[in-house]
């Protein structure tokens, strides 16, 4: 293993710039932002001025889901979900000068992944008629 780590290609990761951190961002979701209520998770979302134009998205599960494992295990689906379907973000909704951040809550951890893929794809499809409709 004498590759550079730093040279490493993520893959089909999401990029370190598209996941949102950082406290200030979370007490802003939570307590300015909109909730769209899915059955399996809810998209929390609120436009961020003055920012680099995209979106930063973070992937939640209480401790009521259970034990470390499961909320991994749904935090990982959720992740995967939205990668793939991240396409149905509609760019021209998002202000050139607005970032977009997102929070997905898993509301259960016995689901799998095509649920979890199809919940995913239909907050996102919400979302996109929402800010299109709000302007």
């Amino acid at each position: 293993m004498s590759e550079d780590l730093s040279k490493r290609s993520t893959g089909n990761r999401l990029p370190r710039r598209s996941i949102l951190r950082g406290k200030d961002s979370f007490e802003l979701i939570f307590q300015h932002g909109s909730r769209i209520a899915g059955r399996y998770a809810d998209l929390r979302y609120r436009m961020h001025e003055g920012q680099a134009p995209g979106f930063r998205a973070a992937f939640i599960a209480g401790r009521r889901m259970g034990n470390a494992v499961k909320r991994n295990r749904g935090k990982r689906l959720l992740r995967e979900a939205f990668r793939l379907q991240q396409h149905l973000l509609d760019p021209v909704a998002i202000p050139a000068a607005c970032t977009l951040h997102l929070a997905f809550m898993l509301k259960r951890h016995d689901v799998g992944f095509r649920e979890i893929s199809d919940e995913v794809a239909g907050l996102l499809k919400r979302l996109n008629a929402q800010l299109t409709q709000h302007g």
